[in-house]
């Protein structure tokens, strides 16, 4: 589970993040990779599927997931060994209400992570870069379907929410000091 799992989801208040030594900060940040990346993604067999059971077992969030791993390092790895983004996007309507309020819990990114959704944003071509890094290390990306057009506007459309929520939290905290 993340660091200090609370009770209930709600974002951090101001003056907790200067409670947290810089481990527990890394790890912060990357549950909050975590948690944008599979907005972006709409993944909805990790954190999301795992939402949705605690109306039912309390424990849920305290027990492993088969596609969230640690490494030796201690650092969170990603894996989605399902249908992949596509299939996600089909079922936007099922797991929004969930993806959406654990993104907005977060206003704590990593400043790369950041200067990428920023870049994503401006440069309004996150389907072209995904499918040219696909090409380039995939070695059967030419067997593989990619997004239709519809999905790669919905990837860039996510980006440019995510993008729009970055600046909301950081005019939230330049408002506080």
């Amino acid at each position: 589970p993340a660091p200090g799992v609370r009770a209930e989801l709600r974002p951090l208040a101001a003056g907790e993040l200067g409670g947290l030594s810089q481990p527990q900060l890394v790890e912060l940040v990357q549950w909050s990779d975590l948690i944008l990346f599979d907005y972006l993604t709409a993944n909805f067999d990790r954190l999301v599927s795992n939402l949705f059971s605690l109306q039912w077992d309390a424990r849920v969030m305290q027990r492993a997931t088969s596609n969230l791993h640690r490494a030796p390092d201690g650092g969170l790895v990603f894996i989605d060994h399902e249908a992949g983004l596509g299939h996600g996007y089909r079922l936007l309507a099922v797991w929004d209400k969930y993806n959406e309020p654990l993104l907005r819990s977060v206003c704590v990114f990593r400043e790369a992570t950041a200067r990428r959704v920023a870049e994503l944003h401006r440069l309004q071509n996150a389907a072209a870069e995904l499918l040219r890094l696909y090409r380039t290390r995939e070695p059967l990306s030419a067997q593989l379907g990619f997004l239709s057009e519809q999905q790669a506007r919905l990837l860039q459309s996510r980006i440019d929410f995510v993008h729009k929520h970055i600046l909301h939290c950081k005019a939230k905290a330049a408002a506080a000091l």
